[in-house]
């Protein structure tokens, strides 16, 4: 689904939690999701212990924090890593959104050029009547 409004696509491929962590209950109710809770607020070794016990998989995921929390360097170095991959994501992501704005611009453009109405355009692409308009000025 696209939100032309917003410029965004939305897609089912991902899902968004938002996690008040000081609303938190002190005990758990067993989730998989109330542990991870817990991981991201634990303050102490202690605490992430007690969640390595209780949930094993989170093993691997405390021994990678602490080597960076550790390591200056490494986690320097982990963080430049992360953001040239977000830059990365974030470049690829524009581009494709410009590729394919400028993919209905020239659809639009070859719907004109056949003398199809404004309107029909308009619906057939999703641009709005004052782009399809402008598009005939060029």
């Amino acid at each position: 689904m696209y939100d032309q409004e917003a410029g965004v696509e939305f897609s089912d491929l991902m899902e968004i939690h938002t996690l008040e962590l000081n609303k938190l209950p002190t005990s758990t109710d067993g989730t998989e999701l109330y542990d991870w809770a817990k991981f991201i607020d634990a303050e102490t070794e202690e605490e992430l212990d007690m969640l390595t016990e209780r949930n094993p998989q989170f093993g691997p995921t405390v021994v990678k924090l602490r080597e960076l929390s550790a390591d200056e360097k490494a986690r320097d170095a982990y963080e430049r890593r992360e953001k040239a991959r977000r830059d990365h994501n974030m470049y690829v992501r524009d581009a494709e959104r410009k590729g394919r704005t400028e993919g209905i611009l020239n659809v639009a453009r070859r719907m004109l050029g056949r003398g199809k109405s404004i309107e029909e355009i308009a619906g057939d692409t999703g641009l709005t009547l004052k782009e399809v308009e402008s598009l005939q000025l060029q």
